[in-house]
């Protein structure tokens, strides 16, 4: 009996692309019902019943395989692209945004780092400047080269001011020597003041 309604439901679902499994599945509900000594009536009737499923199992087979193919399909240059899809080169728009504040805020980083580095090696420069008792006004307008070996640049600059009458030569360090006797002497004499 088995046999005959197999044969029977695959005569019925040939045009339906079924395979063997389904087929052999769909027999086995189909024969729960009927009796061992069922009739061929009564086998067609069990068939006739379960042609309704095979179609159903047909349209969801060929609706999953279309998906299938449908997303392993690639389109070319763009076309057949539907919302939401896109090429795996392509950033998605949400990311757009991410990127343009991730770029605008490195570029910020950069900016702030090169003006820091400026001003401590300016803050350098002035701090070796003074230890030689070049004044402030002089070392306004000079720069130097990033590479450049300061002590010796400076120390160059000082002897050129000091040839050039531009600098007095004792204008070094000593000047706060002479800064510290002044005041020493001014203290003596307010101290040898009579008292009022």
């Amino acid at each position: 009996m088995k046999k005959k309604f197999r044969t029977a439901l695959s005569e019925r679902c040939k045009d339906f692309g079924l395979t063997d499994k389904a087929l052999d599945d769909l027999t086995e509900l189909g024969i729960k019902s009927l009796k061992d000594d069922a009739s061929d009536e009564d086998i067609t009737k069990a068939v006739d019943l379960l042609v309704p499923y095979a179609k159903a199992i047909q349209g969801e087979i060929t609706r999953k395989t279309r998906k299938t193919t449908q997303s392993a399909e690639k389109p070319s240059d763009g076309e057949g692209k539907g919302e939401g899809e896109k090429s795996g080169e392509e950033m998605p728009e949400w990311a757009k945004g991410f990127q343009a504040k991730l770029d605008a805020l490195e570029k910020e980083n950069a900016t702030l780092k090169a003006e820091k580095t400026k001003t401590e090696r300016a803050a350098l420069i002035a701090e070796k400047a003074k230890k030689l008792g070049i004044p402030d006004y002089l070392m306004k307008r000079v720069s130097f080269a990033d590479d450049a070996d300061l002590d010796k640049e400076l120390a160059d600059y000082k002897q050129e001011l000091v040839t050039n009458n531009l600098m007095p030569k004792d204008a070094t360090s000593e000047k706060g020597g002479k800064d510290e006797a002044m005041k020493a002497d001014a203290k003596s004499w307010a101290e040898s003041l009579p008292a009022l």
